[in-house]
Formats: structure tokens, C-alpha cells, sequence
């Protein structure tokens, strides 16, 4: 039994062949630096005393279909005076087929105003600044002291409105 020794090949031009990888693989890297995702602006979907709620969309145009696994929230500043929530403390959503993120924070927000940064995980150079303004507290009856409304039964709701139709019956009828 003869043992055969490996086979080696003659490399003439390693020059040549490095440079052919390189204009090979060239167009793969110039589309994954132009494929940066941009983030649009977000929607504001809370209020003060509640947990800040964003709407992130992203992607360079409509309908584009963007696969995006991970955002971080980098930083999050208030005004002095007011406290920011922990950037680490985000929650996020991402619905299939849509380019938009839910950012969800951990902690109420009472400050008027907040400067966040964003970037997506995937993109360490993606830092994106937005400030946002966080709309006031919205009274409602039982916070303004007013009486709570209560339910009324469909029966008594419908004994109500035609009671309320009948002196517009009668008006419309005299004349």
C-alpha cells in the first residue's frame, strides 16, 4: 500500500487572486454600507404620568420590506429638573410586515420634553437624535371632581332618547 502525498498547486499570481476576491466581494460591501436604515420621526403615543410610548418607523422609502432584528435606545436626557427614564429600560415591538418599532419605557415620564438617541444594533453607526415633546396629562371627570358618569340599560336608554325626540316631533309639526 503506497501512501500519496498531498497535491500542491503552484500559486503564480497571489497578487491577481487577492485582487479578483477583492473586486469580487467590493459591490457586496458598497451595498452594505448603502444600506443604512434611516429612522423617521417618532410619534409621541403617550402622555405625562404614563410610561413614554414611541413609534419609530424606519426604512428609506415606502413599502420598503427592511429586516431589522434589534434597536437600542443609546440615551435619554429631561430638562434640569426632570427625571429621564433609564435607556435600559425600553421595551420594544416590532409588528411583522411593517417598518415601525414600539419603544416602551420602564418608567413614567412627567418631563415635557425628552432627547432621545436610537440607533439600530446591527448598525453601531446608526446614532440617531430625536426631541420629542410629551404631551400633558389629559383631566378626566373623575379626576376634575365631576360625578362619575354611570351606565345606563339599553331600555332606559332608548325610553330616554325618544323622549328627547318629541318636543322636536311636535315643533317640526306646528309649523
Amino acid at each position: 500500500m503506497t501512501r500519496s502525498s498531498p497535491v500542491r498547486l503552484p500559486v503564480r499570481r497571489p497578487l491577481a487572486a487577492a485582487a479578483v476576491a477583492l473586486a469580487l466581494a467590493a459591490p457586496g460591501l458598497a451595498a452594505a454600507q448603502a444600506a443604512t436604515i434611516d429612522l423617521g420621526d417618532p410619534s409621541v403615543m403617550s402622555q405625562r404620568g404614563q410610561r413614554l410610548a414611541l413609534a419609530l418607523p424606519y426604512g428609506s422609502s415606502p413599502g420598503e420590506r427592511v429586516s431589522v432584528s434589534r434597536f437600542e435606545v443609546v440615551s435619554v436626557k429631561a430638562p434640569d429638573g426632570w427625571t429621564a427614564p433609564d435607556p435600559a429600560g425600553f421595551s420594544f415591538a416590532k409588528p411583522p410586515r411593517r417598518n415601525v418599532v414600539y419603544l416602551r419605557s420602564r418608567e413614567t415620564v412627567d418631563a415635557p420634553e425628552l432627547t432621545v438617541t436610537v440607533r439600530v444594533a446591527e448598525q453601531p453607526d446608526s446614532l440617531q437624535t430625536f426631541t420629542i415633546g410629551v404631551p400633558p396629562a389629559r383631566a378626566t371627570a373623575v379626576a376634575s371632581g365631576a360625578p362619575a358618569m354611570t351606565p345606563v340599560s339599553t331600555g332606559a336608554a332608548a325610553a330616554e332618547r325618544a323622549a328627547r325626540r318629541a318636543p322636536a316631533r311636535e315643533r317640526a309639526t306646528a309649523r
